[in-house]
């Protein structure tokens, strides 16, 4: 037995009776998985807590109540025979009651998770960290809240509805075991960060956005303040204008027919003054940016009445052509007044209002994402104080838009928004940090793995070889060891895909994600063959090819950095180690793209074999060559995305200009 002193075993296996609770929860909570529990009563204590040998020989005491569940499956029999054709109602309250105990017990799951979470906090960090999150990860997906709607729909007799959130339910369920049961938590818990983080920053980027826009219309409503003001002041010159304008054209008609000269230049001068007070006022900036068409229609007619007031018989000419610019000048009035009119409306205090209610609205969410960023450790922390300060910048902002006050408003935005983009900024330099430490992580395990898959992809290409003599007798166990190759091919596409994903959550390489897709489907394709008995010299091949290719990628990822890339057009690092690790990425990318391409080609090369000599593709020849070209484009887009990673050569001698001199200079 474990020495009390030594309280990590102990704490082990409650982790691991806890991850058995959750089995049973989903054994129950699975109709397929029923059936085979109760027929084989052993499989109830598979993941029960290690007992000693003694105390299973022993008759094992009875449980108490609450511990004690009747075996998932079991129903009681009913005396009547006829019992079995009574309508389904009795059914779905015999599962509805199970799912009832499903419930209490995924209730007591995430109570004794919680307490044991707490107790291991100091002791156990570890633990108790897992624990956390698998009672995190529960709560959040609302598990206990999905059960008790289930149970709801099998009441009312919705058996569809109820199957599908019965479906989902288990794939929570499992992945809540999962977790409890993993071995790379660290990994797992940096994972999780790492979507936390993401996820602040999403928000974040939204909220500067808002900002953003904040800001701008605090500042439009500040010039356009200011242009009211300077609008009112030349309304005021062009209504003079207009008066003006209106006495000359009096004075003219008043001057008799044959006036002398004298009467008549004085005319000309009031005149000229009205066109050179026109002229200054169409010229000024701010009439100039609203284009005054009027304004300048106006200077015509009065040089043609400064012309006619100069001769004595054509004074109804002058009068006419007066009349037309004092038409120009009140149309460039009207003009002048819609465009104040709109000027006040745009900077009424409704519109301050509206402005007011976007710039609270936008502090809630920042005063929400400061609260929720404490999830983030050290780095939560520093966010939460940029956020507080953005918080009352935009607080203060409030006020002054609640006083139509747009300078100081603006201001304040500034502020708040110099805080915001501060905590973004170390916001993801975190993230990227915490990128470099997975991708390290992620590129150690692959490797291990590849490794690992390649002994186990050995072992299957040459049980198939053993078998393929045996397989062609139609040798029945040797179909049925065919059978379990395909499993564990299968089991190898599964791994692989899941590879996959990491290095494309963590953006880890460019290329690694589509090579370890195409990887997984060959897996896929043998697991298939291997399923329909085919151990054909074709399947064999493809065997081996599936080696060849765990051992190159796994050789290329020891190359790959788990820094990230530089911006497109940054030149090679100056530092010779930087330099030779930029280039080592390079090589890694370059490789993988190489090999995806060999086996492209090699597929095209045989699937062009079998083209028939009729003009019709058939259907199946047809899927194959649109595989073919989506692998094709697949593979286009990863080199298009490490072309853009390089800058354009200034001279003809810089070593990626070439990739394959690059290659043969790396003598890959």
């Amino acid at each position: 037995m474990t020495s009390p002193s030594r309280p990590a075993p102990p704490t082990e296996r409650r982790r691991i009776c806890l991850a058995a609770g959750l089995v049973a929860a989903l054994l129950i909570a699975n109709p397929t998985h029923r059936g085979a529990l109760a027929q084989d009563p052993k499989a109830a204590d598979v993941f029960d807590e290690e007992k000693p040998e003694k105390a299973k020989e022993e008759t094992p005491k009875p449980e108490t109540p609450k511990e004690e569940s009747p075996k998932p499956g079991e129903t009681k029999p009913t005396e009547v025979p006829k019992a079995k054709a009574e309508e389904p109602a009795q059914g779905t309250d015999s599962i509805g009651f199970t799912q009832e105990n499903v419930a209490s017990q995924m209730t007591e799951l995430e109570e004794r998770m919680f307490r044991l979470s707490e107790a291991l906090r100091t002791l156990e960090p570890e633990n108790a960290s897992r624990l956390n999150l698998a009672l995190k990860f529960s709560r959040e997906e609302l598990i206990l809240h999905q059960m008790r709607d289930t149970q709801k729909l099998l009441k009312e007799a919705q058996l569809s509805k109820a199957e599908t959130e019965a479906k989902e339910l288990l794939a929570k369920l499992e992945h809540l075991r999962n977790l409890l049961l993993a071995e790379d938590l660290d990994f797992q818990m940096k994972l999780a960060r790492l979507r936390q983080i993401r996820e602040s920053l999403a928000q974040l980027d939204r909220i500067i956005k808002d900002e953003k826009r904040e800001m701008a219309w605090s500042r439009t409503a500040l010039e356009t303040q200011a242009e009211l003001e300077q609008l009112k002041a030349r309304k005021a010159d062009l209504e003079a204008l207009v008066l003006a304008q209106g006495k000359v054209i009096a004075d003219t008609k008043a001057v008799p027919a044959g006036a002398e000269p004298p009467a008549r230049e004085a005319l000309r001068g009031r005149e000229a003054e009205v066109r050179k007070s026109a002229a200054k006022l169409a010229a000024d900036p701010l009439f100039a940016t609203q284009q005054p068409a009027h304004l300048k229609q106006a200077d015509e007619p009065l040089e043609d009445a400064l012309t006619n007031l100069a001769a004595a018989e054509k004074g109804k000419e002058a009068v006419a052509d007066e009349e037309k610019a004092q038409e120009s000048f009140r149309k460039e009035l009207e003009r002048l007044n819609g465009r104040i009119e709109e000027a006040t409306k745009a900077v009424a205090a409704d519109e301050f209002r509206k402005s007011e209610i976007d710039q609270a609205r936008n502090r809630s969410a920042t005063d929400s994402l400061g609260k929720a960023s404490a999830r983030l450790g050290n780095t939560g922390v520093a966010l939460q104080k940029d956020l507080i300060r953005a918080g009352g910048s935009m607080q203060s902002a409030e006020g002054d838009l609640a006083k139509t006050e747009a300078e100081p408003a603006s201001k304040d935005q500034l502020e708040a928004l110099k805080h915001l983009t501060k905590g973004r900024d170390e916001l993801a330099k975190a993230s990227e940090s915490l990128l470099t430490e997975l991708r390290g992580e992620l590129q150690t395990r692959i490797i291990a793995e590849l490794a690992e898959m390649h002994e186990i992809q050995v072992s299957i290409r040459e049980t198939t070889q053993a078998q393929a003599p045996r397989v062609a007798q139609k040798s029945r166990t040797a179909l049925i060891l065919l059978s379990g190759l395909s499993q564990k091919e299968g089991e190898l596409a599964s791994r692989t895909n899941t590879l996959r994903v990491l290095t494309e959550e963590i953006e880890f390489g460019i290329a690694l994600p589509t090579a370890l897709g195409v990887l997984s489907r060959q897996m896929v394709k043998a697991s298939i063959l291997l399923k329909e008995g085919d151990a054909s010299p074709a399947t064999i091949a493809l065997e081996i090819r599936i080696e060849e290719d765990l051992l190159s990628l796994a050789e290329a990822m020891r190359r790959l950095s788990p820094t990230k890339p530089p911006p497109p057009g940054t030149p090679l690092p100056s530092n010779p180690r930087d330099r030779e690790r930029e280039l080592n990425r390079l090589v890694a990318e370059l490789k993988m793209i190489r090999l995806l391409q060999t086996r492209l080609n090699d597929d095209t090369v045989a699937v062009d074999g079998t083209r028939p000599g009729a003009a019709t593709i058939p259907p199946a020849l047809r899927r194959e060559i649109e595989a073919l070209n989506s692998a094709q484009e697949e593979i286009r887009d990863s080199l298009s995305k490490i072309s853009e990673q390089l800058e354009p050569p200034p001279e003809s001698d810089n070593p990626l200009l070439n990739p394959d001199r690059l290659l043969k200079k790396r003598e890959i």
